[in-house]
């Protein structure tokens, strides 16, 4: 799915997961526009402000990129080019 919302894991690991997350929309496979990064300290995101806040900020770019009809790598290419 096209800006889907999924985990993205480099590795499975038997030992505790890295505290630090980088928060990313997907455009294809193996291609992700990076929206932010935090530490995270609880299960969810929604359980801390700090984290939030990450979550709503990747909705933003997700929403601003779909209204650019950005929705692939080709097409984020296309509105980098525009933009610059």
């Amino acid at each position: 799915m096209v800006l889907g919302r999924e985990k993205a894991r480099l590795w499975q690991r038997a030992e505790h997961a890295s505290w630090l997350r980088l928060y990313a929309i997907k455009l294809d496979p193996g291609c992700y526009t990076i929206t932010g990064g935090a530490i995270k300290l609880t299960h969810t995101m929604q359980e801390r402000e700090h984290t939030l806040n990450e979550l709503k900020k990747m909705e933003q770019v997700r929403n601003l990129l779909i209204e650019q009809g950005a929705i692939d790598a080709n097409g984020f290419e296309d509105y980098l080019n525009e933009t610059a």
